[in-house]
């Protein structure tokens, strides 16, 4: 379905030269939250979940709808294979499902218990399936422990398994060079492995509350967190996005704006964040129903308005043309970008 706008209803706030946004599309076929976008390695399509317990798929430059995947669960997060044969699908009641993007269909299904699949994320070779999750304690009535486990995607054996976080896993990434694996928990902490001998190499403190995100740099160069820390000011406060070296660690900088005057960023939880291909910009969403658009020096290029509720999910194409962003209000907004 196609949403016409008006310049009211969506914006694009441009804060340097040379940055060229506008809308494509507005997307309204979810009747749920959107929480999740992936593009398929070719560019040709991507993938939204919903917590309206269906997957869809979307040809792009249309923009049209190219079929849907229904689930007998929310779904939460969604990987492509690097051969774009696949979608891993992560979602409520413990279900891991495999999508056949040619079939259309669900042909493979892992039931993991009483947990959450919050995470899901191939390895760059396709060999293996990182998953974060939250585990359900009967004696708290929560999701209050994590899980991350590996799995080898060919046999659907599990090659490890740590049980030991004392929170949900909510964000999984391979380095691009496939060496390196982070996780993000609700602690806000980012642990990081090498996945040779999956030896432990460290951690980070990335927020004083959550970790939402976390995202390698397409040269592998960089991890970028985010998430919240609770702050005096409560949701009013400017959450940082902190930009740390890969191979150890190292805090480097954060995008933020500070206090110059008209000019802000992110008010509250940031949800989501990504790379472009080229690794020069970034993109984040946030509870402010804000999409914002970074280099990475740390200038913030311009602001997308138009979001009704929360932004969760934001993915670029893999030529870097389209940006898609899913809110809480059962939206898709993709945008054409063009930034010298």
């Amino acid at each position: 379905m196609w949403l016409t706008l008006t310049p009211q209803k969506c914006r694009v706030v441009r804060y340097e030269r040379g940055v060229g946004v506008e809308l494509v599309a507005a997307l309204t076929d979810h009747k749920g939250s959107v929480v999740a976008i992936a593009f398929s390695p070719n560019g040709k399509v991507f993938a939204s979940a919903s917590r309206d317990g269906t997957v869809r798929f979307w040809y792009l430059p249309e923009c049209q709808q190219a079929f849907v995947v229904n689930l007998d669960y929310p779904a939460l997060s969604v990987s492509f294979s690097p051969n774009g044969q696949w979608l891993a699908v992560g979602s409520y009641g413990g279900m891991v499902s495999f999508c056949h993007v040619g079939d259309q269909k669900i042909v493979k299904v892992l039931e993991l218990g009483q947990e959450i699949i919050q995470a899901i994320s191939f390895s760059p070779d396709g060999e293996l399936v990182a998953i974060g999750s939250g585990v359900w304690s009967e004696g708290e009535g929560r999701f209050a422990t994590g899980k991350l486990r590996i799995l080898r995607a060919e046999t659907e054996d599990f090659v490890k398994v740590w049980n030991e976080f004392q929170s949900p896993v909510n964000s999984v990434a391979f380095s691009p060079d496939g060496s390196l694996l982070a996780a993000g928990s609700w602690d806000g902490q980012v642990k990081v492995w090498q996945v040779k001998d999956w030896s432990f190499k460290y951690s980070v403190r990335a927020y004083r509350g959550w970790v939402r995100c976390v995202v390698f740099s397409p040269k592998g160069e960089l991890m970028v967190t985010a998430g919240f820390s609770y702050q005096p000011m409560g949701s009013w406060w400017e959450t940082p996005i902190p930009i740390w070296r890969a191979q150890d660690g190292t805090y480097l900088s954060s995008l933020r704006i500070g206090t110059l005057g008209f000019i802000r960023g992110h008010r509250g939880p940031i949800n989501t964040v990504a790379f472009s291909p080229n690794g020069q910009i970034l993109a984040s969403g946030g509870n402010d129903k804000t999409v914002k658009i970074w280099n990475i020096e740390g200038y913030l290029l311009c602001s997308l308005e138009g979001h009704i509720g929360l932004v969760n999910a934001v993915a670029f194409s893999p030529d870097g043309q389209f940006l898609a962003s899913g809110d809480s209000n059962e939206t898709i907004l993709v945008w054409r970008v063009n930034i010298a």
